[in-house]
């Protein structure tokens, strides 16, 4: 009975409490690196005849080639809809660098409009609890170095309730009994 009682409590930790999956990207002098939990992985080089051969041995699913716009923004709808999304923190450090002074100074202020709206693209789809973003200009140096660190807290319950969401969104598509405007209250593109 003892045993059960502690099987049960520790799915039921893994269930609710969140997992951090920490990745953090790295860009510096022209080579990409993917970190998890601070363990480099390895990336294979793929080269054109493999992606035609994967292409052609692996035929994509029917229901992914019928999706149209309206489908796929159905479910970003319902997924920006949901009350539990993962929690994620992130950091941001960009290093940039051109001879050109006064083209360093424009993509200073592009960057950080464009990081205006990344922001407001991420919140719609997680809770942003900690965003921390520098930009570092150099004007005497052509180079470019970004490191982009995460941390995403995330419960098995979260995934199975996203999941189930989007498998609900494909089997009414498929079946074609939903339609966008009745989920939007009116036009499709408002």
């Amino acid at each position: 009975m003892f045993k059960y009682i502690i099987m049960f409590l520790l799915a039921l930790i893994i269930l609710l409490f969140p997992i951090p999956i920490k990745i953090t990207l790295k860009y510096l002098n022209k080579v990409l690196e993917i970190y998890l939990y601070n363990k480099k992985l390895k990336l294979k080089k793929v080269s054109k005849i493999d992606s035609k051969k994967n292409s052609e041995s692996n035929p994509p699913k029917k229901i992914l080639q019928s999706l149209n716009f309206y489908d796929i923004k159905l479910i970003i709808y319902k997924i920006k809809n949901l009350k539990f999304k993962p929690t994620i923190f992130l950091n941001t450090k960009v290093e940039y660098g051109f001879d050109d002074a006064a083209f360093v100074a424009i993509l200073f202020g592009l960057i950080h409009s464009i990081y205006g709206l990344l922001y407001d693209l991420l919140i719609k789809f997680v809770k942003v609890k900690n965003i921390d973003f520098k930009v570092i200009p150099h004007f005497k140096e052509n180079n470019l170095n970004m490191e982009i660190s995460c941390i995403i807290y995330i419960n098995l319950a979260k995934v199975v309730n996203i999941s189930f969401v989007i498998f609900l969104c494909l089997i009414k598509i498929k079946h074609n009994k939903v339609n966008i405007k009745k989920y939007k209250g009116g036009s499709i593109h408002g």
